[in-house]
């Protein structure tokens, strides 16, 4: 009797941990959106195409280049913009999936335009 007890609770514990590995799986849609913060380096707005410089860790900075999705939104300083109002110089934060290994933008925020930046100093 002891042991069917302890054969039975060593399968509920497999079982419980299946269902946990399971759950995971399930949370963590492949199409979850992320975010990232760099500085424009160009901009390609026929093509939909932008690409930003990324600071990583250790100082290194990184270029990535983004597709913009037709239905995505540009905001520029708190107002609506454009791809077009991109200017190299911009810090941006992107919010962005992955789809077919490349990386599709669907909201823009530019913080101050570069112009701006240049006249205030």
């Amino acid at each position: 009797m002891r042991k069917l007890l302890v054969v039975a609770l060593a399968a509920v514990c497999v079982l419980g941990v299946a269902s946990l590995s399971l759950a995971a799986q399930k949370a963590a849609p492949k199409n979850a959106s992320h975010r990232m913060l760099g500085e424009v380096v160009s901009v390609d707005p026929a093509g939909h195409t932008f690409t930003i410089k990324e600071t990583v860790k250790g100082g290194e900075a990184k270029e990535v280049m983004f597709t913009f999705d037709e239905k995505g939104k540009v905001m520029v300083a708190g107002k609506p913009g454009r791809l077009e109002d991109l200017k190299a110089g911009d810090s941006v934060t992107v919010r962005y999936t992955e789809k077919d290994g490349n990386k599709v933008a669907q909201d823009l925020h530019v913080a101050k335009p570069a112009a701006a930046k240049a006249a205030s100093k």
